[in-house]
């Protein structure tokens, strides 16, 4: 297992933070936590519907959910697949393209209260065929609620830059 740090020295006293994990120190099987949780709200989700024009009635219709779903506002599947990705972002930091999400699973509702939390294992790491600057990582995410309950998982391949190349050195991190 490799060691992570998360500043490098520049001088006596003056440290940098580092973004993210690079490619070369993940390793197969290893899982990371993507922390703080998130807190869903109604009103944030009624928002996310009107912005991506998710107009499904549970979203939008307060007395839809107050009949149906005894007043719990309940939290739209592209809103959780959304933060749960955000939520990765710290660690897979040095992403230059998502090449594709699948077996994305849903098991439990997320209502409007609901915190949740994402971590993900690294299931495959290979070096480009054609970007030589760059390698391809294969992850499951997976986010659970407050209580434990799966509530989202997904695998996804990652383009991510490898150590020393791409924006980031340039860019003094």
């Amino acid at each position: 297992m490799g060691t992570f740090y998360s500043h490098r020295k520049l001088a006596e006293d003056t440290y940098i933070e580092i973004a993210g994990v690079e490619y070369e120190d993940f390793e197969v099987g290893q899982i990371f936590e993507h922390r703080p949780g998130r807190t869903f709200t109604a009103e944030e989700n009624r928002r996310h519907a009107l912005r991506s024009a998710d107009l499904s009635i549970r979203n939008v219709d307060a007395v839809y959910n107050d009949k149906v779903y005894k007043g719990e506002q309940l939290i739209a599947e592209t809103l959780i697949l959304s933060v749960v990705t955000a939520m990765t972002t710290k660690t897979f930091n040095k992403v230059v393209a998502n090449l594709g999400w699948k077996n994305i699973q849903f098991p439990t509702l997320v209502r409007a209260g609901d915190t949740i939390y994402a971590e993900s294992e690294i299931l495959g790491k290979r070096e480009s065929q054609s970007r030589p600057a760059q390698a391809v990582l294969h992850v499951r995410t997976r986010a659970v609620n407050q209580c434990g309950d799966e509530v989202c998982a997904f695998e996804r391949r990652l383009l991510i830059y490898k150590r020393g190349l791409g924006p980031y050195e340039a860019a003094g991190y």
